[in-house]
């Protein structure tokens, strides 16, 4: 009789160096929780050992702003993914320091119904969903850029900023399924304190649910969360 066997996580099966345990241990974590228990003795053949796992598209982010510190390691991975160097405004997730005082991640909530590509006005459209990553693709070649930013206006998370070389927006490709700001962000933060970003491969409503939430609103919020105001009413 053939016995069932369950495959073991991902994140049990990479090599334990720092890198790719807390690589491992950010997608366990998106995933929610995950079952160890395996039955059946039978070894995989080697070639079933040799092939890499295909890791199942993240195709959501997620942000807990008052877990943000500051730190922009989340910058620093995106634009080093996407140019190769450490540039910032280049970064397709940004961090907005809010009245001098509050560290507010901006992030593309990968909106079902993509208001951004609704409002951009070429035909063919010059903005795209990836359909099995959920992120989203520019046309570069077609898009308007500084002449329109419809997309930007659109956009209820006030997230897309303009790229400082063409003018044209930046868009959340999510890394083709494994965002790099999310690892940057597992790497740098410590505990009880989470990271601030996460990614999942279903949105359970909660990038419908934030999205209207603007950088500007969760500021104050997170002022009022974080900080007590001065005897004059004022906050520091």
């Amino acid at each position: 009789m053939e016995r069932d066997e369950k495959k073991l996580p991902d994140v049990l099966e990479k090599e334990t160096t720092r890198r790719s345990f807390l690589k491992g241990a950010a997608v366990a974590a998106a995933g929610g929780a995950v079952a160890l228990a395996t039955s059946g003795t039978a070894t995989p053949s080697l070639a079933e050992a040799a092939e890499p796992r295909k890791k199942p598209a993240l195709k959501y982010l997620f942000a807990e702003r008052q877990n943000c510190t500051g730190c922009r390691a989340c910058e620093y991975a995106c634009s080093v993914y996407h140019t190769g160097v450490v540039r910032p405004s280049m970064s397709k997730v940004h961090v907005m320091k809010y009245k001098g005082v509050i560290d507010v991640p901006v992030i593309c909530w990968h909106c079902d119904d993509a208001p951004c590509i609704e409002s951009c006005p070429t035909t063919p459209k010059a903005i795209q969903k990836d359909p099995d990553t959920n992120g989203i693709i520019l046309d570069e070649k077609i898009c308007l850029g500084a002449k329109c930013m419809k997309c930007q206006e659109a956009c209820p998370a006030r997230f897309i900023r303009a790229n400082p070389d063409t003018g044209q927006p930046l868009f959340c490709d999510l890394c083709g399924g494994d965002p790099e700001c999310v690892k940057a962000c597992a790497a740098q933060s410590g505990n009880p304190q989470g990271p601030c970003l996460m990614a999942n491969k279903m949105g359970f409503g909660v990038n419908q649910a934030y999205r209207n939430v603007t950088p500007e609103e969760a500021g104050e919020d997170l002022l009022a969360l974080l900080f007590y105001p001065n005897k004059t009413g004022e906050r520091r």
